[in-house]
């Protein structure tokens, strides 16, 4: 299925705010290992040269086959790929990744086309980020990247409307019973990350509480654990994300 591309941009006038998001990137990822796998070899020598350090990189691929072999080896903390590479496919590999070591946090980018159910497996897996290439450049990808280091799951709205289409025959969506507000705001911080005891500090309500309010989402939702919750409040549209400004 294709997807919505953004009008035209002219990114002459962005410099700065691109160069500092580069910077931003950095900090971010100062202490992780991250593998790169992306099918454009102009993309991946790019982003290898504005936004990593040598001693970032666990390593840097094309083909999904080559990714895999290096994170089997070393073990990073994050993965940041394309859905099209030139061998393999980068939505198989985010797959693959999270059901083998689901610590990996993992950012996929997602060109103009993509299968609604490699998609959904892929939110199934526990993929922390998926983000269309289109919205680059709109101040989302550095503020995803935030979002995803903190521990939240990130979904580019654009792409929501295909995962439920996709999802209309699922039983836990007939069965989805309504959420009280508190349980909404419980949510939504999860969402955005937060552990129990931030969850309670923000709500001002005790931490007993945010457990057993976990606990309802939980039920309700039918999810498997915080993550599915996050991914299924996403989908779902029970969540909304904020308008992002910024550099890249």
């Amino acid at each position: 299925m294709r997807l919505a591309e953004l009008g035209p941009m002219d990114f002459s006038a962005r410099l700065g705010p691109i160069r500092a998001s580069a910077g931003r990137v950095r900090q971010l990822l100062h202490d992780e290992q991250v593998v790169v796998c992306f099918g454009s070899r102009a993309k991946l020598c790019f982003f290898l040269a504005g936004h990593l350090e040598e001693h970032q990189l666990a390593g840097a691929f094309t083909t999904a086959a080559e990714a895999l072999s290096c994170i089997a080896n070393e073990q990073p903390g994050f993965l940041l790929c394309s859905d099209q590479l030139e061998a393999g496919c980068g939505l198989d590999l985010v797959i693959t990744v999270k059901q083998r070591w689901p610590a990996i946090r993992t950012l996929l980018l997602i060109g103009g086309s993509a299968r609604i159910a490699l998609l959904r497996a892929a939110v199934d897996a526990g993929c922390d980020g998926l983000l269309l290439e289109s919205s680059m450049g709109m101040g989302t990808a550095t503020s995803t990247l935030e979002m995803i280091c903190r521990g939240g799951i990130v979904v580019d709205r654009a792409l929501l409307p295909l995962l439920r289409a996709g999802g209309q025959d699922d039983p836990t969506h007939d069965h989805l019973q309504t959420l009280s507000p508190r349980e909404l705001e419980v949510l939504t911080l999860l969402c955005r990350g937060s552990n129990n005891a931030e969850i309670a500090e923000q709500l001002v309500i005790a931490l007993d509480t945010v457990k057993s309010h976990i606990k309802n989402l939980l039920l309700k939702l039918g999810a498997r654990g915080r993550t599915h919750a996050a991914v299924m409040a996403l989908e779902l549209g029970l969540v909304e994300w904020p308008t992002q400004d910024g550099g890249r």
